[in-house]
């Protein structure tokens, strides 16, 4: 063959290879109900079709494809309608263009009335998932159960889903109500509802359709629910539960985090859902109750449906890693290693499988090396449990802020049993001062227990004042360890515990001293007390602190609703260490609060809890590192109140912590 015939005959071949590339139908687009692809499929589909129809456009079907990969491929909502647009005026009042402009329409009435009026057009089996949406939106219960066995009897979902669902369904307390968005994470647990009898007890409220007014005031009523007050920046998932405290909400681990704002910090993870509550769960214990004796776990292990990786089931397996860690700390917690272990290769298993396995890891490798393997010595049991006064549910708290004295005794026990590396951490940090400075708080922090007089010639015992200068870091290194020890002990109280520093939420209940009060959100609380004014009365009445603009200071014994923004009694005097003007003398002819450093622990009243100090004398660390709650002595009262927020960044001669302590186990 000379050159110009192979010449001639390989532009021929370019020639028609290329029309026979455009002219081949790209794959069709899977309902999410049974499979969901990686994004960068849907976009490469999603460029196939629009070549694809170029070329091709009189199909109606093929269009539908072409709109469900664009939907898919995540690309703006003005493409779609655009789309949608293009179906109506090629196929005008087709299946396919009132379908679509239903789509874009989403749950509002008049997409639902298009979507009707497409499934009215069409028997095919992929339009099953919003026949059900459908029913569910007009509480059709007979056509709802109808439509849920078709699609469970043709196959229209993986087996892995139900497994999933089950579980999902597991998760929810007894008549809880359980959130839940899209299709595909919802559908399955109705059919296992209506076509299987599981755990009809659970109401299910899906998002996106309760975004339409008119189905939310429906669903709500079928379940005596009240109605929340609309307002634009609330998400229902706050507001529902808001306006039903009385009521027990679930969140689908699937939701994104757009319905999760405002409720986020009051969420326990209890298995594939979170439960929402205003006071401290303890998810630990239905954690384990939920995975280990109600779920269905073999299908993640074993293959027993020869499903695709991208079955919809097999994709959300990667939501049971939380849970999954949690048990595994809740194992490390009570010393369980061989459980630990079982729960920490299932992880493993299911991140492996989930493409998560190197990050995951190194969570857990990270987790692990945090964890000091404390050697058990004799504490004082009897008298630590003094110490400690009940918050509410499973939270405690100790009634002083942590003494010189009890933090040098962990220090003793670092350094005495080598563990060098954790001394460093937790030693006193007196870098920062120098001078006569430097010998007072050296003079501070001398252990008196020694009984060993200070080269500075002052033997003044700060045993019981409380310990300062410490990291954040140290702080939870001292929680640590007397948390092993507290464990270890054999006369204690409680069978497991976790010494820890509190939440924000957690700290400001505690200081606010109320023991009655209802929620951990301070605002959300209805206090009794005597009303306001010059006069004291007899009779007390009811008020929510958030409709107040402060309540500032612990509740001293006191029950005078305008004591509660005074740091002074009826006689001048200071209830608190802080940093008052000296020029001050009250009744008791004390001058300012009567220190001008810290103060003994339990000086001053406690609050009705019984917690000292909660004000003053040391600013206490929480959780956050940087954070500190309370004021100091050297701060003026206006900034040591229950909701001040002091600022650190380093040790401090202000900031020390207080322990709270969480009952794992009674």
């Amino acid at each position: 063959m000379n050159t110009i015939k192979r010449i001639c005959v390989m532009t021929i071949v370019l020639f028609f290879g290329h029309q026979i590339s455009a002219a081949t139908k790209p794959e069709s687009i899977p309902s999410k109900l049974k499979e969901i692809k990686a994004t960068s499929w849907y976009q490469s589909k999603f460029q196939a079709w629009e070549a694809y129809l170029e070329e091709n456009p009189d199909n109606p079907s093929d269009w539908l494809e072409y709109f469900n990969a664009a939907a898919y491929a995540g690309v703006p909502h003005a493409k779609l309608e655009t789309i949608s647009s293009e179906i109506a005026n090629k196929f005008q009042d087709s299946f396919e263009a009132i379908y679509t402009s239903a789509k874009t329409n989403g749950w509002s009435d008049m997409g639902v009335s298009q979507m009707a009026n497409a499934l009215q057009l069409s028997n095919s089996q992929t339009v099953m998932a919003e026949e059900l949406m459908i029913a569910e939106f007009y509480l059709d219960k007979k056509r709802k159960e109808t439509v849920a066995k078709k699609l469970y009897s043709q196959n229209q979902l993986y087996p892995s889903s139900l497994n999933y669902s089950y579980n999902v369904l597991m998760s929810v307390g007894e008549n809880g109500i359980l959130f839940t968005e899209g299709e595909s994470t919802t559908i399955p647990i109705w059919i296992l509802q209506d076509e299987m009898n599981v755990r009809q007890d659970v109401s299910v409220i899906n998002l996106d359709l309760a975004e339409n007014e008119s189905y939310l005031s429906r669903k709500l009523k079928s379940l005596d629910l009240e109605t929340p007050t609309t307002e634009s920046e609330m998400s229902l998932s706050y507001s529902i539960p808001q306006a039903n405290p009385d009521r027990d909400f679930y969140f689908a681990l699937t939701l994104p985090k757009k319905n999760l704002k405002k409720v986020e910090d009051r969420l326990y993870v209890v298995g594939l859902t979170s439960q929402l509550s205003d006071s401290r769960i303890n998810n630990y214990a239905i954690l384990k109750e939920n995975i280990e004796n109600k779920f269905l776990l073999d299908y993640l292990t074993v293959d027993f449906n020869g499903e695709p990786k991208t079955a919809t089931g097999k994709t959300y397996e990667g939501n049971y890693i939380v849970p999954f860690i949690l048990l595994k700390e809740h194992y490390d917690q009570t010393g369980d290693e061989l459980k630990s272990q079982y729960w920490k290769d299932q992880v493993l298993n299911v991140a492996d499988r989930s493409h998560l396995k190197n990050r995951v890891e190194m969570l857990l490798n990270k987790n692990e090396s945090k964890t000091t393997k404390f050697i058990i010595s004799e504490i004082d049991i009897k008298a630590l449990d003094k110490e400690i006064t009940k918050v509410k549910d499973n939270i405690y708290a100790s009634i002083s802020e942590t003494t010189n004295e009890q933090y040098e005794v962990f220090l003793d026990y670092l350094n005495e049993n080598g563990y060098d590396d954790l001394y460093q951490k937790a030693a006193i940090n007196l870098s920062k001062y120098e001078g006569s400075s430097l010998g007072i708080h050296k003079s501070y922090h001398f252990d008196i227990r020694k009984n060993t007089k200070h080269k500075s010639g002052n033997n003044t015992d700060f045993s019981q004042h409380p310990a300062m200068d410490m990291s954040h870091e140290a702080a939870k290194i001292y929680c640590e360890w007397l948390t092993t020890q507290y464990n270890g002990q054999e006369k204690r109280k409680f069978k497991k515990v976790l010494f820890r520093l509190p939440t924000q939420q957690e700290w400001t209940m505690a200081a606010l001293g109320y023991k009655d009060f209802q929620s951990w959100v301070f605002e959300d609380n209805i206090v009794k007390a005597r009303p306001y004014g010059e006069d004291k009365p007899k009779y007390f009445e009811e008020y929510r602190i958030g409709d107040y603009d402060s309540v500032s200071y612990p509740w001293y014994h006191a029950d005078w609703f305008k004591q509660r923004n005074r740091i002074t009694n009826d006689k001048g005097c200071y209830l608190a260490n802080v940093n008052a003007p000296e020029a001050t003398t009250c009744q008791a002819n004390m001058i300012g609060d009567g220190f001008t450093f810290t103060n003994q622990v339990k000086t001053y009243f406690s609050n009705d809890m019984g917690l000292f100090d909660v004000i003053g004398n040391v600013a206490e660390m929480i959780n956050e590192p940087g954070k500190a709650m309370g004021g100091s002595w050297d701060h003026p009262a206006n900034q040591s109140t229950i909701t001040s927020v002091i600022q650190y960044d380093h040790p401090e001669p202000t900031v020390g912590f207080r322990v709270f302590m969480e009952v794992i186990e009674e």
